[in-house]
């Protein structure tokens, strides 16, 4: 949720930045009546920019590589809009200005409110774009609830604050704002790079080896980010400074002695350098009780292994009717030899049944659990998409040869022996 709160508050703001300055710009040189145009620019910006979100998230299907490139697009174009917006925020007025005034000095009415029309929708709809682009890649590690929680109450505060700009009654620190704003954003930008590297190794993209996906899994996976950003968001308040003002007794500072003016700045920078150096432990220390979190979590087995003997007919056999609807079961069998295999079964709700063991390509025997709904690796913490199971690639359970006999899964003792080296 505070991923997409965090975003949606910092497009909106930026958006209503925009609108607020063409406002007070036409307000100001006496042509409001241009101001229709304006209105007309954004709502076309956000039907746009909503249907470039449905038009994103239709095609968001299940599949490792296109989250993977999603995570990576998305990583991309926020750094780069946070390291833009960093240089840039002091001159964001005048530049809009300067080119307003362009557009106004075209004399005729029409041409005046085209230029007005399509100016405002460019602007609003890059902001709209950029922020379908990150929720897109949010929504994969994010339940669709709360990324529309977070959305709507950052487009409820952007609105807000839109509606006292234009009207005069509020005064933000904007450097200040996108310097915060855009360091908690980097900290959801190494999310996606590990996301998209976690997809594309699933994906043979890219190499991986247990350790590798069992280090970035759960910090993909789990609240790792959220914590880090939620309790960081404060201690980078504190770490970047404020606007600074000139002090109202100027001619009082005026009278100090060089060697006091000297002191002054020094204390001046012994302040900004214990303000930084405290707001970067803290946040030393809020990712290292986060690291501990996430991989507390990420070790939890919630579902138990079911122990199953060898019929004299060489096979094993499951009741259906044990299965139950969307519930994963994991089944340990002991072998003639002693070692022992292990496999998983799910009915899914339209009856069919998924069979697969209870190991993978990329973490080998880690085996997987089940929360609610969700299917996952218990060593990198990878969500399963259930009827993938048995299809083999990626983190998907390894397949393993099954039939339906009536009310029971059979699976052949001879299967189970060929597989046994997964198990070491």
């Amino acid at each position: 949720m505070i991923e997409s709160l965090i975003v949606t508050l910092r497009e909106g703001i930026e958006a209503a930045l925009v609108v607020g300055i063409i406002y007070a710009f036409l307000e100001k040189n006496g042509l409001r009546a241009h101001l229709k145009a304006v209105w007309a620019g954004l709502v076309t910006a956000v039907l746009a920019s909503i249907a470039g979100a449905w038009a994103l998230h239709s095609v968001a299907i299940n599949e490792e590589i296109f989250e993977g490139l999603l995570y990576l697009a998305s990583a991309a174009m926020v750094t780069s809009m946070v390291i833009w917006m960093w240089r840039h925020s002091k001159d964001v007025s005048r530049g809009m200005k300067g080119t307003l005034a362009k557009i106004v000095d075209r004399g005729s009415s029409p041409a005046v409110l085209t230029g007005l029309f399509l100016f405002t929708f460019l602007m609003v709809f890059r902001e709209g774009i950029e922020t379908a682009l990150f929720l897109a890649a949010v929504s994969f590690t994010t339940s669709g609830l709360v990324t529309l929680l977070g959305s709507l109450a950052g487009l409820a505060l952007a609105v807000w604050f839109g509606v006292l700009f234009i009207r005069g009654s509020v005064r933000l620190d904007l450097p200040r704002f996108f310097k915060v704003t855009g360091a908690a954003l980097l900290i959801f930008v190494v999310q996606l790079l590990l996301g998209s590297y976690h997809e594309l190794s699933e994906g043979g993209w890219l190499p991986a080896n247990p350790t590798t996906m069992g280090t970035i899994g759960p910090l993909v996976r789990n609240e790792f980010f959220f914590i880090v950003a939620v309790l960081a968001l404060p201690l980078l308040a504190l770490a970047f400074p404020g606007e600074r003002r000139r002090p109202v007794t100027v001619p009082a500072r005026a009278e100090l002695n060089p060697a006091q003016r000297r002191l002054e700045k020094l204390q001046t920078r012994r302040q900004s350098r214990v303000r930084a150096l405290a707001g970067g432990v803290g946040i030393a220390i809020v990712a290292l009780l986060g690291l501990g979190f996430t991989y507390t979590q990420s070790t939890a087995d919630p579902t138990p292994v079911e122990p199953l003997a060898v019929h004299p007919d060489g096979t094993v056999r499951v009741a259906l009717s044990a299965l139950g609807e969307d519930t994963l079961h994991r089944y340990g069998v002991t072998l003639a030899d002693g070692h022992r295999v292990r496999f998983i079964a799910m009915q899914l709700a339209s009856g069919k049944v998924v069979v697969g063991l209870d190991a993978c390509e990329l973490c080998g025997a880690k085996g997987y659990g089940q929360r609610g709904h969700d299917v996952f690796c218990l060593h990198c913490a990878s969500i399963i998409y259930p009827p993938s199971i048995g299809q083999g690639g990626g983190c998907n359970p390894i397949p393993l040869k099954f039939q339906v006999e009536g009310s029971q899964l059979v699976v052949a003792a001879s299967d189970l022996v060929h597989v046994e080296p997964v198990f070491g």
